[in-house]
């Protein structure tokens, strides 16, 4: 779990810029492998970094997915891991119901329990 955090740091330390990309993700398959994605800022427009990290996946043709963690940097270079947004939630529960979704440097909870009682695919 730490390690993926630490990928996640290094992803949007490295492409960090104030108001264009400010939160990191890094993925990991049942492969093993790693993908990543940053945020996208652009006016009325915002792209979460896990949908970035999720594309990389599947375009390597990977399709199972086992953890996720989005970290957010701060303006003063602090880091936080951040809860999945709605969108996110749904985005998991569609394409990784049984991911692991990292809420902190202790916690993590399956995707399909972030949003009890919604709608899944079966």
């Amino acid at each position: 779990m730490n390690d993926l955090i630490e990928i996640a740091k290094e992803v949007i330390e490295n492409h960090y810029q104030k108001g264009r990309h400010s939160t990191g993700a890094a993925m990991r398959t049942k492969s093993g492998k790693v993908y990543t994605g940053i945020s996208i800022n652009a006016q009325k427009l915002h792209l979460c970094s896990e949908w970035g990290a999720l594309h990389q996946a599947f375009l390597a043709g990977e399709s199972e997915i086992e953890m996720i963690v989005a970290v957010h940097r701060t303006c003063e270079g602090d880091f936080e891991i951040y809860s999945p947004c709605g969108l996110c939630r749904e985005l998991f529960i569609t394409y990784c119901p049984d991911a692991e979704v990292i809420l902190s440097d202790k916690t993590s909870v399956r995707a399909k329990d972030l949003l009890p009682n919604a709608w899944q695919k079966k």
